[in-house]
């Protein structure tokens, strides 16, 4: 074999050291990128499997909603269905019902005397004779009422009249206005009077005949409730009228 012949079978061997060398490459680099696929394939399936659990979760909670909004639907069609309770006779009878009242008489009287303790005394019957409640078939006595018509009892001097006629200072001076005109009401009301005294002297605050003059202990003003039902006397006075009321509850 000549020298040209070994330079050219030189070149050849190198050429196939060449060829194997980088097979050999080729064939390393395949299997570093197989493993490191394999490498990177778990975290797909586990990012594939939690996807999946998501869904399975999403799933279980739409059905879980479902299900309650089921049972919601129930629970209100079952209230629905109760029976609302009834009224028993009993619960009736116990409800308080507001008593009925109606005015059978009212009369008014004109303050002509200003004089102060005669107003004071007028007031002060007032008090005591507002809101009386008179039972059915009982008696009323404006003294019984009133009380005695003396200092003592809160009552002062003021200008009267004495068994002559006559303008004198008394005790309780002015209450015989409170009396007539309780008198004039009774009237109205078509109660039995069984006591009326009149004056010595005509007054000027009620027409002739319809005084009821007061003394305690021997002039009285008595009359008996027959209306059928208790009556309430109602009293007022400003500073020019009295007014008294009868008022029959039921």
């Amino acid at each position: 074999m000549n020298t040209k012949e070994n330079h050219v079978a030189f070149i050849m061997w190198i050429i196939i050291i060449l060829v194997v060398v980088a097979a050999v490459i080729l064939i390393l680099t395949s299997n570093a990128n197989l493993f490191s696929n394999e490498n990177n394939n778990p975290s797909e399936q586990a990012k594939n499997l939690n996807d999946n659990n998501v869904n399975e979760n999403n799933n279980n909670n739409t059905n879980s909603n479902n299900n309650n909004s089921d049972k919601s639907e129930q629970s209100n069609d079952n209230t629905h269905d109760k029976p609302a309770t009834a009224v028993t006779k009993e619960e009736k009878k116990t409800t308080p019902q507001a008593p009925t009242e109606v005015q059978i008489a009212t009369y008014t009287t004109t303050l002509y005397d200003k004089e102060q303790t005669r107003i004071d005394n007028i007031n002060l019957a007032i008090s005591r004779l507002n809101g009386v409640i008179i039972e059915n078939g009982a008696e009323f006595s404006f003294n019984n009422t009133i009380g005695p018509m003396n200092e003592g009892n809160g009552f002062k001097k003021a200008t009267g009249f004495d068994s002559n006629g006559k303008k004198i200072k008394i005790s309780g001076g002015g209450i015989c206005q409170i009396s007539s005109t309780l008198y004039n009401c009774a009237l109205i009301a078509g109660f039995d009077i069984t006591e009326r005294h009149p004056h010595s002297k005509r007054v000027y605050y009620v027409p002739k005949d319809k005084d009821a003059t007061i003394l305690y202990g021997s002039l009285d003003l008595k009359f008996v409730n027959n209306s059928g039902s208790k009556v309430r006397i109602d009293a007022s006075a400003t500073k020019s009228t009295v007014t008294i009321t009868l008022v029959k509850i039921k």
